[in-house]
């Protein structure tokens, strides 16, 4: 059942992907980004930047969206993951090409995880974390036989500017080892939001940019009638796209700030109800950032 009015759903979809999005943006994604890069840095512009090269696009991969569904452990995991690229790489990220180049890289990764770990004294999870870790490596050793750079983040994106479409990006990036739907479109998103494309995307791939967790799948219902807590994750992605469609709304906006709200705000599911009253019943703030809005592509 639906729990908002429509005008009341119109302020609670603005101010997720305005003030909330935005925070989510400088205290979660650029900060995370730039750590998992070890970079300086960590304005929108820095990451940008940083991303441009192939180690650190790789590192930004495995240090913060390769482990990113794997609850408790995933700091602890990603951080063995970034010790043994620089193991493999013997410390110099000048090295990065040659290890791509050298067609070994997911063995060579790989036999530096398990020493990383069994020096930790960790269990090595071979059935979650080997396809995972060859996977990205492969991936990037693939893109180098091809343009001799290797940048996997780039490649996504240069390819969504091309063709303006996200989905068989989509399907690429899930295809790798260890890449599930949700991490895929969870890198989509971020992607998408760090360079503002989503007006440039056709609407038909938008759902592939709404990755569904548990708090997405519980406040679908409260925004829209098409929903129950039963749909299936495809249907809420599609309907709450099409919400913030009808809305105006960055829809990976919206979602961010549904991150924020889980991280860093509330952390506690059964406080989003009330939570999202609040909202609702607040007016709405003169200062949102204006890119909420667009000029959807027909």
């Amino acid at each position: 059942m639906v729990t908002f009015t429509p005008y009341e759903v119109n302020l609670i979809l603005n101010k997720l992907a305005g003030e909330k999005a935005e925070r989510f943006q400088k205290e979660v994604l650029y900060l995370q980004l730039a750590r998992a890069m070890r970079i300086a840095g960590q304005s929108a512009q820095e990451v940008r930047e940083a991303l441009a090269d192939a180690y650190y696009a790789f590192r930004a991969m495995l240090g913060y969206y390769a482990f990113a569904k794997r609850g408790n452990d995933r700091q602890e995991y990603s951080g063995f993951a970034l010790q043994a690229l620089e193991r493999a790489l013997k410390g110099k990220k000048e090295n990065f090409s040659a290890l791509l180049a050298s067609g070994t890289a997911p063995q060579q990764l790989w036999e530096a995880f398990v020493q990383v770990c069994q020096e930790h004294q960790r269990k090595i999870n071979e059935q979650l974390n080997r396809g995972l870790i060859e996977g990205l490596a492969e991936f990037a050793t693939h893109i180098y036989q091809e343009d001799e750079i290797g940048n996997i983040w780039t490649t996504i994106h240069q390819a969504i500017v091309r063709s303006g479409r996200v989905e068989p990006i989509y399907q690429q990036i899930t295809e790798i080892r260890g890449i599930g739907p949700k991490v895929g479109s969870l890198l989509l998103r971020d992607m998408v939001a760090l360079y503002e494309l989503e007006p440039q995307i056709d609407a038909a791939d938008y759902h592939y940019l709404q990755p569904v967790d548990t708090w997405i799948r519980r406040i679908g219902p409260m925004l829209t009638e098409e929903l129950t807590h039963d749909s299936a994750d495809w249907i809420i992605a599609g309907k709450l796209s099409k919400l913030c469609r009808r809305n105006r709304v960055s829809g990976v906006r919206f979602n961010q700030g549904v991150q924020y709200l889980a991280i860093v705000e509330l952390r506690q599911l059964e406080l989003l109800k009330d939570y999202l009253r609040k909202l609702a019943q607040s007016p709405q703030a003169v200062s949102a950032p204006p890119r909420t809005s667009f000029t959807w592509r027909p």
